[in-house]
């Protein structure tokens, strides 16, 4: 099926849920200085990035260093949310600028599964849905990318249009931009470029390098260096143990869990550093633009629960969102409500790509280049499969649960979204009840018209990967 039909399917669905908030991209105002049309792109996706946990987000142990830097060069997007609270959704909704329940990949293995002795065949992304690359590619731009989570990569077809694309559990993050490092050195100079990699360097259980360890624990215990094996295993078992039997995790090993993963992003950073350094040696750092962005958070005891997955709290959809690199305003923080489904429409605006008809995100070029405060007011939706939705404008944010069940929390007053304040600010929970109402409306709409995949059978490799990440026992 060729681009222009897929687009023209798409445009019939746009017909049939205008009303409902989705957003064909707009041309790109042009700022006063001169931009380059086609820049050439890297879009970097951390897994499991809590935005607490870095140096730009407020955290007062210095684990993120470079990105600070490179937020503090460009523009950071405070309040960005991911459209799910695990991988698969929500890297996929990335790179289509649709919701989960529109693309379809929600399904995940259950203990169901583990007890019949066999897995049910997961849903993969369709061909007939116009991804960031595939859009990219047709607009003249070479395309790669490197994954290490198996759920952002080949297997669920989430890799389609990308000329050159490796999806490998074994590589690290300086493995990944090693082979970044070769791939751009063999394209040709006048061709733009787009490269994605996804790292799950981050992702439980966490691993870091036993230098990074020391320099973050914050334990009196002293841990020798043949013993740290054994000590990462035994920390995490006894959390997941307490937690699985509903007690309570005492002060001291909370704080040597949290260690452990803020050793992981500090180490993460440190990796990231070379990415200036590859794009120099290939002439093209002052030509790249480069986007950083989470696929989710990551809980630390909230509610009872550490991960991920599960219901889209603030500690797993709230991610950071860079802007760094060609002709962005520096030192410039965005405040108000932005998604993740929006980072495809502005890149497709800044690349003079011709977007599909229908994303349900929609450009942030004007908040990049103008006022954020005359920019459109966004409400950011989020859900784990289709049991739990959220809806966020501002800092008011309105869950609906499994059952029909509604909350509302004040995200400024509560930011672990402990005091549900549904009754007493019943004019808010009313509009953002009709908001949330639309939003499913258009998922309902959308599904009936966007293609939507095949079921494959996962293999042998792919249940070890699943496991080893934690998504099957």
């Amino acid at each position: 099926m060729t681009l222009l039909l897929r687009r023209s399917l798409m445009w019939t669905c746009l017909l049939a849920v205008a009303t409902a908030g989705c957003r064909r991209a707009e041309p790109a105002p042009r700022p006063a200085a001169e931009r380059p049309e086609r820049p050439d792109i890297v879009l970097i996706t951390l897994c499991t990035f809590r935005m607490a946990h870095t140096g730009f987000g407020g955290y007062d142990r210095d684990t993120t260093p470079f990105l600070d830097s490179l937020a503090a060069s460009g523009v950071l997007f405070e309040n960005a949310t991911s459209a799910s609270s695990w991988t698969k959704p929500s890297v996929t909704s990335l790179l289509t600028g649709l919701t989960p329940n529109v693309h379809g990949l929600t399904d995940m293995s259950g203990d169901r599964d583990i007890i019949a002795g066999e897995f049910t065949p997961q849903r993969v992304l369709a061909d007939g849905i116009v991804t960031l690359a595939e859009c990219l590619k047709a607009a003249g731009y070479a395309t790669a990318s490197r994954v290490n989570n198996v759920q952002g990569g080949e297997f669920y077809n989430i890799s389609q249009g990308f000329d050159d694309a490796v999806t490998s559990h074994e590589m690290d993050t300086p493995a990944m931009l090693r082979d970044f490092d070769r791939w751009l050195a063999g394209q040709p100079a006048e061709q733009p470029v787009f490269f994605f990699m996804l790292t799950r360097d981050a992702h439980m259980p966490y691993d870091p390098n036993y230098e990074y360890f020391v320099k973050f624990n914050r334990s009196s215990r002293t841990v020798p260096r043949e013993s740290y094996p054994g000590y990462r295993q035994w920390l995490h078992s006894r959390v997941k143990k307490r937690l699985d039997d509903h007690r309570p995790v005492a002060p001291e090993p909370q704080e040597q869990f949290i260690d452990l993963y803020d050793a992981e992003l500090a180490q993460l950073d440190h990796a990231l550093r070379a990415l200036p350094e590859i794009l120099e040696r290939a002439g093209r750092r002052n030509r790249t633009l480069i986007v950083v962005i989470a696929d989710h958070g990551e809980r630390f005891f909230e509610h009872g629960r550490i991960g991920h997955a599960g219901i889209p709290d603030e500690a797993t959809i709230h991610v950071p969102l860079i802007f760094a690199g060609v002709d962005v305003p520096a030192g410039r923080r965005v405040r108000p409500v932005v998604r993740s489904i929006d980072v495809y429409p502005t890149l497709a605006v800044l690349a003079g790509a011709n977007p599909p008809d229908v994303l349900q995100g929609t450009s942030l070029v004007p908040m990049l280049y103008g006022p954020p405060e005359e920019a459109e007011k966004l409400t950011a939706f989020a859900s784990f499969m289709s049991s739990h939705h959220t809806v966020r404008e501002e800092n008011y944010k309105l869950h609906l649960w499994r059952g029909g069940r509604r909350s509302l929390y004040d995200l400024t007053l509560d930011p672990g979204e402990l005091n549900d304040v549904f009754a007493e600010k019943s004019d808010v929970a009313a509009r953002l009840d009709q908001e949330l109402m639309r939003w499913l409306d258009a998922e309902e709409a959308l599904r009936s018209v966007v293609a939507q995949g095949e079921t494959r059978t996962l293999t042998p490799e792919v249940i070890e990967q699943l496991r080893s990440l934690g998504y099957i026992r």
